[in-house]
């Protein structure tokens, strides 16, 4: 058990028996929060309303200057009123009718004077001082902590205030500047100042002892709520925990129970997440594949590195859609950690609870018994089908016989005559017992049996020695036609082998032309620099000498193509054939790491190519094409991979829009994205000048694709369109794609595919 599983389990016993302590301190942790941040709250709250009374204030006293200085304020002069020294004016000092002596008292003065009578009626009344740092009338003259507050003015600062104590009792100082204004400059223009000037500070302080009085109950009610809260929850807390661990009780049992049943499953079980994390696999899975259960942990790819080569491909594709909801079942070979071969019987099906998708439930069975049993009774059906199979060639073989016997007959007529025509007649009998040794050979391959000998060689020595045969096989209603290419490289093959698909395809070819036509075999030296996506199997990139062999024939039914290579399936007449030529070219083929495709429709002829790597896998300049619809490498178009050009992209799948978009985005293309086809015909109408070309989907919601190709060539004729599906064949037939002869790539797509199909319809002529 390494160190983050033993933490865990760790943590899942305390978890198990301490959740009113775990909870408990969670809740407390929360309490303390809320009644700390509610303290600091309150606090910053009392302040504030100290500084709010502060500021009014302020505005009175600036509200009663402004008045004063506006209309002026004359008073009887008296011992407590004389004449104030610092008033520079002609009017500061009246004499009224009846002899009473006037003077003027100025907006500090009547400040002053109010709040040293409000000082005697209320011990905590408001202290209010109007200073500056160059006063007239010393009375003004600001302290330290009012001489930083003017210099903070002049730095941009509106407005000070703090906490400090006066006279032994805390107070909340303010301090905000004092502007001039034009009924200021009556007393004060003689000392330079200017409407607007800052020529002091009002400075206010406010009493805290009421503040902090009403402050102190409101704490008291605080801490009391939240202790009575705190009581609420640990009671609550104490309720569910209970309820919690018989829940808990309840699950480990249930837990146990399904530990014991996996980790005893015969099978090899394992749950799997849609990113291919391994959630659970049984403990059988090393019993049968001698991987352990951490491996396949460690290793998401694992379960796919393990499957046999030839069978990866299965494995791959045998689920197109990971939550599709149907259940998969599917045979492969697995090649075990000691290097056994193994084969599977694999189910899985998807995994919803409440409607969430959590992945899929696989299971493998160990069936390598069975299949070994299936093998002996296939091998005995072989045995009774070989007896069919002489059966069904006898006609043919009596044909043969015919021949022979025919020759041997002129044969020994001319040697009687002794004439010149005896060397023909003897070329017939042989090219007769060639023929023959090809049935036998076709026999000895279907029952696996036939000696090889692989060796260097190559495709046009062997056609040439099949002339005489070629030639005997096609009657004269058929036009045979056989080009061999100049450039050429050997392949690793058994010429005998090899000389059977000739055969084979050509005979074939032969039955498909009742009426006559012609027949074309040619050879030629392909470089296939991306991957060629075919019928039966995707040719890799590298260098092959493709066989071609093409008839004018009734061609084959769709729904027979899928069959064609399978043994004993013919659709020829009763007497007429076997049902196993293509079946032993596809043997022959796999057994020389080749690959074949077959192109046909009905009534439009048959080309089968088939594909054998050769022994040099670089070849040479000026490769000759073919007319299979290769082209050499110094012949064929070089298109570039970047483009600039605009493309519409609808696809309903958001991920792999997404996808498309960033892509060729990353390639300069500019890119409009939809997701049905409403969406995209309207994108196009919006944009049809600068879009020079669309990527459907076939199927879409609201319009499918060939719907929203029909309505934009309405429009704008010369647009490409390219069509891409993962659809089945029946889809796509359905919807004319393949019928109309229209651009179609089939998914997942080949990015390097992809790119040079969009960039060489978007360079090829319109015309």
């Amino acid at each position: 058990m390494n160190i983050s599983s033993g933490l865990k389990s760790l943590f899942e016993r305390i978890w198990t028996k301490n959740y009113f302590i775990f909870f408990l301190s969670i809740w407390t942790v929360l309490v303390l929060i809320s009644v700390t941040w509610n303290l600091y709250q309150d606090h910053a709250g009392t302040t504030e309303k100290a500084r709010i009374e502060a500021r009014t204030i302020f505005q009175h006293n600036l509200a009663y200057r402004r008045w004063n200085a506006q209309h002026g304020v004359y008073v009887e002069i008296s011992d407590e009123i004389r004449p104030n020294p610092y008033i520079v004016s002609p009017r500061r000092d009246l004499v009224t009718a009846d002899g009473t002596q006037l003077t003027l008292i100025n907006p500090f003065q009547m400040t002053r004077q109010a709040y040293e009578l409000l000082s005697k009626q209320s011990p905590l009344a408001a202290i209010n001082r109007t200073v500056s740092l160059e006063p007239l009338n010393p009375e003004n003259i600001a302290d330290e902590w009012e001489k930083e507050g003017i210099q903070a003015f002049a730095k941009g600062e509106k407005e000070v205030s703090a906490i400090t104590e006066i006279k032994g009792k805390p107070y909340l100082r303010l301090l905000k500047p004092y502007v001039t204004e034009q009924p200021c400059l009556k007393c004060h223009g003689f000392q330079g100042y200017k409407a607007g000037d800052i020529r002091g500070a009002m400075s206010i302080a406010v009493p805290m002892a009421p503040y902090n009085e009403l402050a102190t109950a409101t704490r008291r009610i605080i801490l009391l709520t939240h202790v009575l809260l705190w009581l609420m929850g640990a009671v609550t807390i104490g309720l569910l925990s209970k309820g919690m661990q018989r829940y808990q009780k309840t699950i480990s049992e249930n837990e146990r129970k399904f530990r014991i049943v996996s980790e005893f499953a015969y099978d090899f079980e394992f749950w799997v997440k849609e990113n291919k994390e391994m959630v659970f696999i049984s403990p059988s899975c090393e019993r049968i594949t001698g991987y352990s259960p951490q491996e396949f942990s460690d290793n998401p790819r694992l379960m796919f590195d393990i499957v046999h080569p030839d069978d990866k491909d299965i494995y791959r594709n045998h689920l197109t859609d990971y939550r599709a909801p149907l259940k998969e079942d599917l045979e492969f070979r697995i090649i075990t950690k000691d290097g056994q071969v193994r084969w599977f019987s694999h189910t899985c099906s998807p995994i919803f609870v409440d409607g969430e998708f959590l992945g899929r439930r696989g299971s493998n069975k160990d069936i390598t018994y069975r299949k070994k049993l299936e093998d002996q009774i296939i091998q005995s059906q072989k045995i009774e089908s070989l007896g069919h199979f002489a059966s069904g060639i006898a006609h043919d073989f009596n044909n043969l016989l015919s021949a022979i016997n025919g020759c041997a007959f002129l044969l020994q007529e001319d040697l009687q005559r002794r004439n010149d025509s005896l060397s023909e007649y003897t070329k017939q009998i042989l090219v007769a017992s060639k023929l023959g040794k090809n049935l036998t050979s076709n026999l000895l391959a279907f029952g696996r049996r036939q000696v090889t000998a692989p060796t260097i060689t190559t495709l046009s020595s062997v056609i040439r020695g099949l002339s005489d045969i070629l030639k005997t096989l096609n009657p004269e209603d058929i036009d045979l036609r056989v080009s061999l290419t100049e450039e050429e490289l050997p392949v690793f093959a058994d010429p005998n082998q090899i000389g059977q698909v000739v055969i084979n395809l050509c005979t074939n070819a032969k039955d498909a032309m009742p009426k006559g036509g012609a027949l074309e075999l040619r050879t030629s030296l392909l470089l296939l620099d991306q991957e060629y996506e075919g019928r039966y199997a995707a040719v890799p990139p590298g260098s092959y000498m493709m066989l071609s062999v093409r008839d004018t024939g009734m061609g084959i039914e769709p729904e027979n193509l899928d069959r064609i290579f399978e043994p004993f399936f013919t659709t020829k007449e009763k007497k007429k054939g076997t049902g196993l030529g293509l079946a032993i070219v596809h043997s022959i083929i796999m057994q020389h790491n080749g690959y074949i495709d077959v192109e046909s429709a009905p009534g439009a002829g048959t080309t089968f190519k088939v594909f054998f790597p050769t022994v040099e896998r670089e070849c040479g300049e000026g490769v000759a094409a073919d007319d299979g619809g290769f082209e050499p490498r110094n012949q064929a178009q070089q298109f570039s991979l970047r483009g600039s050009e605009t493309i519409l992209v609808v696809e309903d799948n958001a991920l792999l829009r997404n996808f498309l978009e960033t892509f060729l985005q990353h390639q300069g293309y500019t890119v409009l994205a939809a997701e049905d086809g409403e969406e995209a015909i309207a994108r196009f109408a919006e944009h049809k000048s600068n879009i020079d070309m669309a990527i459907l989907d076939v199927v879409l919601p609201k319009k499918n694709g060939k719907e929203v190709y029909e309505a934009i060539r309405a429009v704008k004729p010369e647009i490409k369109v390219l069509f891409i599906s993962g659809h089945t064949d029946n889809i796509i037939d359905g919807a004319g794609i393949r019928q109309g002869g229209l651009e179609f790539l089939a998914k997942p797509l080949d990015m390097h595919t992809f790119l040079t199909k969009v960039q060489s319809m978007l360079q090829r002529d319109p015309a």
